[in-house]
């Protein structure tokens, strides 16, 4: 759940920038089923911009879900060579008595009029909670498409939710299942109605990290939430999918990332609050963790890296905190998936350790869940994105496949690389 360095940056921005039923292709795509993309490296110098007007919502906003609120042409960016850009604001929800509004990136190859293109929705890593740390207030949110020949070729749309907020400055549903989807299935309906664009109905989800556990509940409430919608496959890279357990396995990860969880589900849990939620030793820290970004400006990480350093231990309650507990269980993402689904995990990485991953793949497929569970020896969980990743060449080919409509393997297919 966290990127650190410029390095990192340049991969997080990577794919925050490209970010039961079959699939069936528009005839214009019939004759480009080897039409990939491949990752391109983000030059280091990437900035952070502070939300402006546009983040404002409409005073005669609509509150139905998925509606656009505002969009515009991405000017501020140097978009590359046949690659065009917007950003949106559209209303969603972060759950049924919780009206939110949501800012995406919508990015498109230039020549994408006539029919309509698929969509490749994107759900990004933890980033912060708050809005001033949203992945579309960066620079450089073009530099690290995936190569834009091939992604031109291939004809895809890419949107890129930031996830939601109820309120103005946040936080958002930070490892809130049901929310995190929510915004990412209201993006994409969102990009359907910009005018310049032609939609079809068919989405892939990719997400990594928070992301990937995002992408997993995108797949269980897309059905429900979003039937207008057709979702041909879900992948999850290094998916947080027991969150209490994996907290357990990894202190740091509990220390850095507890306050983000604990301002978030104090928001939208009645039974939860932040000072509960909290160790007492850890709750003066705590309380500016929350208000901090994970990885931009450079100083935020370092204050954070400071602050955990001044408790034992780790910052959430668990163990003590009943409520806690079933609410972090409530998010484990374990229904039943009907489209293809592919879960990719390093088998070097700590963050999310391979453990957790493949306890949860067990119990999935003890279900009657039908996925594919990629390994890939000595990937962290940064590596595994790195620029010529073994991931790359397998996902994108799945890819493809699900918008070709092929079949997925029965069963639960487990595949080391």
């Amino acid at each position: 759940m966290k990127l650190t360095g410029h390095r990192s940056i340049s991969l997080a921005l990577l794919f925050v920038s490209f970010a039961g039923t079959g699939c069936d292709r528009p005839k214009h795509e019939a004759s480009r089923p080897n039409a990939t993309p491949t990752p391109q490296t983000i030059r280091p110098g990437v900035t952070q911009r502070a939300p402006d007007a546009f983040y404002d919502i409409p005073a005669d906003a609509s509150r139905r879900p998925g509606a656009l609120l505002r969009s515009e042409p991405l000017t501020d960016v140097t978009l590359p060579p046949g690659v065009r850009g917007w950003r949106i604001l559209y209303a969603t929800t972060v759950d049924d008595e919780t009206p939110a509004t949501a800012i995406a990136i919508v990015f498109a190859p230039t020549d994408s009029f006539g029919s309509p293109r698929p969509v490749l929705a994107w759900e990004h890593a933890t980033t912060g909670l708050l809005q001033k740390c949203m992945p579309s207030l960066l620079s450089a949110s073009t530099k690290g498409i995936f190569d834009r020949n091939r992604i031109v070729m291939a004809g895809w749309v890419v949107v890129a939710t930031d996830y939601s907020f109820a309120e103005k400055g946040g936080p958002h549903p930070y490892l809130i299942g049901e929310g995190e989807a929510r915004a990412a299935l209201d993006s994409v309906r969102a990009a359907r109605q910009i005018s310049e664009l032609s939609l079809d109905r068919r989405l892939v989800v990719w997400g990594y990290s928070q992301g990937g556990h995002a992408a997993l509940w995108t797949g269980i409430i897309g059905p429900r939430y979003a039937p207008d919608l057709q979702i041909c496959g879900v992948a999850a890279i290094a998916p947080p999918t027991n969150i209490k357990s994996i907290l357990a396995m990894n202190v740091e990860a509990d220390k850095r990332f507890g306050p983000y969880l604990a301002l978030a589900y104090s928001r939208f849990y009645p039974d939860i609050t932040f000072e509960q939620a909290v160790r007492p030793e850890a709750l003066a820290a705590a309380r500016q963790i929350a208000n901090l970004c994970d990885f931009l400006p450079p100083e935020d990480e370092k204050r954070v890296q400071a602050l955990a350093s001044t408790f034992d231990g780790p910052a959430l309650a668990t163990s003590s905190n009943k409520a806690l507990q079933n609410r972090l269980e409530q998010n484990t993402p374990n229904g039943p998936i009907k489209v293809p689904v592919v879960i990719a995990q390093g088998l070097a990485d700590t963050v999310v350790p391979a453990s957790a991953t493949n306890e949860y793949v067990d119990e999935r497929c003890a279900s009657g869940q039908q996925l594919e569970y990629w390994t890939f020896a000595g990937q962290d969980h940064l590596t595994i994105l790195q620029p010529d990743t073994p991931l790359e060449e397998p996902l994108i080919k799945w890819t493809v496949a699900r918008f070709a409509n092929e079949a997925q393997p029965a069963g639960c297919i487990r595949k080391s690389f």
